[in-house]
């Protein structure tokens, strides 16, 4: 009952002060909708932290004080979003890939498939390009799966060497 009557006691003195809270957040903002915006969050900012506002204190700076750090909380906010629009904005600021990487990758990938046995060609072009069973392509082979498999480990060992990539590159 007692912490109804504070908690009373504290909105009362709130609503007091609105006509206060209210011009000093038209001079900070120089702006009327603002201004009931700013008041509104300073409030509620106000109801939800009352347990640090200290009694005997005057409640009036203890909200001026809430105002103006939310203030500038919003200033600093509104700053970095207008930075980060006008960054995402400049067309020299945005870095493309290059796109020819892509292609001179891909000759250079089947300029190695050109130098790898036909067996291995085979088994990565069915396997890993097709996407076809090792036990499928055995068959039509008329070969063991493993003759097949070791193939296709082989060759795809020989094109990670001739493109200068490591094993550790190719997993991932």
């Amino acid at each position: 009952m007692q912490k109804q009557s504070n908690d009373q006691v504290f909105t009362s003195e709130i609503q007091t002060l609105l006509p206060d809270l209210a011009r000093f957040a038209r001079v900070l903002t120089r702006n009327e909708d603002d201004a009931h915006d700013l008041v509104q969050d300073c409030v509620e900012r106000a109801l939800v932290k009352q347990a640090l506002y200290q009694e005997g204190t005057s409640l009036k700076s203890w909200l001026f004080t809430l105002m103006r750090n939310l203030f500038v909380s919003q200033k600093r906010r509104q700053a970095l979003d207008q930075r980060y629009v006008a960054m995402t904005n400049d067309p020299g600021l945005h870095v493309e890939r290059p796109r020819q990487i892509n292609r001179v990758f891909l000759k250079e990938t089947l300029k190695a498939l050109c130098g790898l046995s036909a067996g291995e060609r085979q088994a990565i072009v069915v396997l890993g390009i097709h996407e076809g069973s090792q036990h499928r392509m055995a068959e039509v082979l008329h070969e063991p799966v493993g003759t097949v498999k070791s193939r296709l480990s082989r060759g795809r060992a020989h094109l990670r060497n001739a493109l200068g990539l490591d094993a550790t590159m190719a997993l991932a």
